[in-house]
């Protein structure tokens, strides 16, 4: 019997059952879920201009991007972008005599004036094998853009090769809510002066010359396509309608799309309402957020190239402590990664200003809201060390990874949400599972870091001991195989420290690492079964060790058919069971 879908009946009933003992949910694993590429660097930053300069003043940035790039084999990719890239210009030599200065300040910055030397100063900075974006300042037309093919030149030349990507302009959706264009702009103008603009640069000298010229990123739209109330003006820019009036030649300049999303706003009281951490850590929230681009990532796929989150965070206008800070921060940034992922996402940029209530890692102190903030690690930055986990290779030697993720239908509610993680390329054999509860408990311990503001830290608590479960995961690896377990662990969903991944921190003064890793087995047991515990607001990735059950399914280790059946046919009765105990409150919540 093969079942197909699950009820929402269903599901409401296990969720009662769930609340009284235990709940077994049975749903169809055919022979591999419709998969999307997982790509070892998932996970990139964006900086705003004005504040690259402070992270490059520290080791903090540079030792945390290594360490992810130490478990993934591939550094993240950083975008120099944000709403200070259409306010840059670039100028031989200021008469400061600084690289770099913000008019009238970083925080408040209505200009930013920079020189090549402030390009060459941050470009050191940065580990060899880092690859970038830059944006540059489409807002300002004279000249036919001199300023910004000058741009161009400039952080080619201090960057080379290193420079894999050049965005025009930052969120132009908005530009006549800014009042840099005139009504009437709209995806056919943007493509006529993106054209003039690419063209002039791509007849350039120095990108003739190149051995590797950056291609471009398009689109770099900040409204999400089906929230009206986020959307600052009435415009036909989308990804769709943009690869409809691209030509063939436009395209072959293009090397990705990119959208930017923000799920909740600080920016006007209208969005004040949604601003909660109950529905930040929510995967109904996150599926129904990420779910509106898959006309997107479909319209890109289509035009030959791949859709990025080239922006983004939890709460837009730089984010708000005790939503944007917490361990609740940190699980909704591993589901959200990942439901992207398996949606065709390529990548996700994760935006950084040095006095942003959002930013993962802040380098410098700072004083906010009446208070003074120390440099310092979040704990929002440890579902991005987990993400790397998820997404790492499985051996030293795949560098390249060839790793592909799927939704589990299985764990798909408002608490619990999953993922598959294929290797081997079409012939995909099961390498890693992911569960994550997203489920809110609000503890009395971690509540608080000296990086964020006190006044945020919990003072709400739950009633009662933090529930736990017994997950229980039919897979086709081999009994007998080897599971190795990676945690992502926190006191609470409100906690601000005390995070960890595999029990591993992050010294908060250099961002070194901290801690001997925690290691937890399992073994695969009868008919492939796999039971793990959770607790409420934790997460766990299960990766199957060596090549014993490859997880291809057919019962051998070396990723072949049987012979003399087919291993596909064979596998399309198998069923994935999820089998909850609950401690507690019911794990599900209704859809």
């Amino acid at each position: 019997m093969i079942i197909r879908s699950v009820s929402l009946a269903a599901i409401l009933a296990a969720a009662t059952t769930a609340a009284q003992g235990t709940t077994t949910i049975t749903v169809d694993a055919p022979p591999g879920l419709a998969a999307r590429p997982l790509l070892p660097d998932v996970v990139g930053y964006s900086i705003e201009p004005v504040w690259v300069s402070d992270y490059a003043s520290t080791p903090l940035a540079r030792n945390l991007l290594g360490a992810i790039g130490n478990i993934t084999g591939r550094l993240p990719p950083i975008r120099v972008g944000g709403n200070t890239a259409d306010q840059t210009y670039l100028h031989s030599s200021l008469p400061t005599g600084n690289d770099s200065v913000a008019v009238p300040d970083p925080a408040g910055a209505q200009q930013f004036n920079v020189t090549p030397a402030w390009y060459e100063a941050w470009a050191a900075y940065f580990l060899p094998g880092t690859d970038f974006v830059y944006t540059l300042n489409l807002r300002d037309d004279a000249a036919a853009w001199d300023n910004a093919v000058a741009e161009a030149e400039a952080v080619h030349a201090a960057l080379g090769d290193k420079l894999v990507l050049l965005e025009l302009g930052n969120e132009i959706d908005h530009f006549i809510n800014k009042g840099w264009r005139e009504p009437g702009w709209d995806v056919e103008a943007y493509v006529a002066q993106f054209r003039n603009l690419t063209g002039r640069i791509t007849g350039s000298e120095w990108y003739k010359a190149a051995a590797s010229p950056p291609k471009f990123q398009a689109g770099v739209f900040g409204d999400p396509p089906r929230v009206p109330d986020q959307q600052d003006e009435v415009d036909d820019f989308s990804i769709e309608n943009l690869t409809h009036v691209l030509r063939p030649e436009d395209r072959d300049v293009i090397g990705s799309y990119s959208t930017h999303l923000y799920p909740q706003s600080t920016c006007d009281p209208e969005r004040w309402l949604r601003m909660r951490l109950d529905l930040l850590s929510n995967h109904t929230v996150v599926w129904l957020n990420i779910s509106q681009y898959a006309p997107q990532v479909a319209a890109a796929d289509a035009a030959g190239a791949s859709l990025v989150m080239g922006e983004t965070n939890s709460v837009s206008c730089s984010g708000k402590s005790g939503i944007s800070d917490t361990f609740g921060a940190a699980l909704w940034t591993a589901d959200y990664v990942l439901a992207g992922a398996a949606l065709g996402i390529r990548k996700t940029y994760f935006h950084l200003g040095a006095q942003s209530e959002y930013s993962a890692f802040t380098p410098r102190p700072y004083a906010l809201k009446n208070e003074t903030l120390r440099s310092g690690i979040r704990a929002n930055w440890y579902g991005h060390y987990f993400v790397a986990r998820v997404a790492a290779p499985p051996s030293a030697d795949d560098k390249a990874g060839n790793l592909t993720i799927a939704a589990l239908p299985s764990a798909n509610s408002s608490s619990l949400s999953g993922y598959a993680v294929y290797a081997g390329g079409a012939g995909k054999q099961l390498r890693k599972v992911v569960l994550l509860d997203m489920g809110v408990w609000n503890g009395t311990d971690g509540l608080h870091n000296d990086a964020t503001l006190s006044a945020t830290d919990g003072a709400d608590f739950s009633v009662g001991p933090r529930p736990n479960s017994t997950i229980r995961v039919a897979t086709p690896w081999q009994p007998g195989a080897s599971v190795a377990v990676v945690r992502l662990t926190g006191p609470g969903t409100n906690a601000k420290s005390g995070v960890a991944v595999a029990g591993v921190r992050f010294d908060p003064s250099d961002g070194r690492m901290v801690g001997e890793e925690q290691t937890e087995k399992l073994t695969v047991g009868a008919d492939g079964e796999v039971e793990v515990g959770l607790s409420r607001a934790e997460g766990v990735l299960l990766e199957l060790v060596g090549t014993a059950g490859d997880g291809d399914g057919d019962g051998h280790g070396n990723g072949e058919p049987e012979v003399g059946g087919s291993a596909a046919v064979k596998r399309a009765v198998r069923l994935w069971t999820v089998t909850i105990v609950v401690a507690g409150a019911g794990l599900f919540a209704a859809l």
